[in-house]
């Protein structure tokens, strides 16, 4: 389970039913769009959403509700499956899901007859892929793949939780999600960085690994760090260098660009919003920022939170400050 639930939606479920009022549609369709915001990430046929089925079918929605939708797309990632798939979702290809897709939302016919839901049955595993839900557009929200996800981003990180598992539970999928921009604020990863035994890597040189290593396409990294007491020996020019050293290792070169702020001890606030990693409008709230990622296994308990949506403007407020703090300085290395 990733933390981006990928799914799809039948491009001929799209349009409303037209037994449904008015109400029940609009319901429908904002309810689904809530449920994309905070944990889903839309998948298209085509290579290019527009000129996808689904974007055909956005197209043609009622007047008050394709607003709705080109607002979401303009602003969320998308993927395409790049499988072949064509945008419908039938007995005949939901195989094609299999792998990559845990979800695929129909409408209540398709569910009934070419799925064998029952009457009061919200989704069940395709025959054929069981590892693909098939749910109806009308219950998004219920469906087993996003409540998962739901639960998983409330989830603490424990003691001995293994970094592997730490990263492809909560940070891959937004890794290979295509987000060019990831923002780190860690007051401590720079001075945990220089501390970090020689046998091990830091926090933060573990985690521009794994991005690079799970990127697909470029990615630009910014780093809000403290000068913090352990740093009082050193000088802008000495970090540059050692995290110069940092990008140089990386394999892929997927991460292009990283960006360090460095700010006063002082600068930073005391409570749980100075360490935290966004990817776009998504936002990792960690309490022992990557220091969760020093070492093969976390050393100790951190809380652990998903945000989205508008919560996400507080953390934009606290990068905001950071950068525009009077003594801040910053310096910029590429990979």
């Amino acid at each position: 389970m990733t933390m981006l639930v990928p799914f799809v939606i039948d491009a001929d479920s799209f349009l409303p039913d037209p037994v449904w009022t008015p109400a029940q549609v609009r319901t429908c369709h904002e309810s689904l769009l809530d449920v994309w915001q905070r944990i889903g990430l839309l998948m298209h046929d085509a290579d290019t959403f527009e000129n996808s089925k689904l974007n055909q079918a956005v197209d043609q929605l009622p007047q008050k509700l394709r607003p709705l939708w080109q607002a979401m797309l303009g602003r969320m990632p998308l993927r395409a499956c790049g499988n072949g798939w064509d945008g419908t979702v039938g007995s005949h290809n939901i195989s094609r899901l299999s792998g990559n897709i845990p979800l695929a939302l129909v409408d209540d016919a398709h569910a009934e007859v070419e799925f064998g839901l029952a009457e009061d049955e919200l989704s069940k595993s395709a025959d054929g892929a069981a590892d693909v839900e098939v749910c109806r557009i009308i219950s998004a929200g219920q469906a087993h793949a996003f409540q998962r996800a739901f639960i998983q981003s409330g989830i603490h990180i424990e003691a001995g939780d293994r970094f592997s598992d730490i990263w492809t539970l909560r940070f891959k999928s937004l890794a290979t999600a295509p987000i060019k921009r990831v923002i780190i604020v860690d007051r401590y990863a720079v001075s945990q960085h220089f501390l970090c035994p020689q046998t091990q890597l830091s926090g933060l040189e573990r985690f521009l690994r794994l991005l690079d290593q799970d990127a697909e396409g470029a990615r630009h990294v910014t780093l809000y760090s403290a000068w913090t007491a352990d740093l009082s020996q050193k000088k802008l020019a000495d970090i540059e260098a050692e995290l110069r050293i940092a990008m140089g290792r990386l394999a892929s070169k997927n991460v292009k660009r990283l960006k360090i702020f460095m700010v006063p001890n002082a600068g930073f606030r005391d409570d749980g919003h100075d360490r935290f990693v966004r990817f776009g409008e998504y936002v990792w709230d960690i309490g022992l920022g990557l220091e969760v990622f020093e070492g093969a296994f976390a050393a100790k308990r951190s809380s652990a939170s998903f945000k989205t949506g508008a919560p996400v403007v507080g953390y934009k407020r606290v990068e905001a400050d950071l950068a525009g703090h009077l003594q801040a300085t910053a310096v910029e290395v590429s990979s």
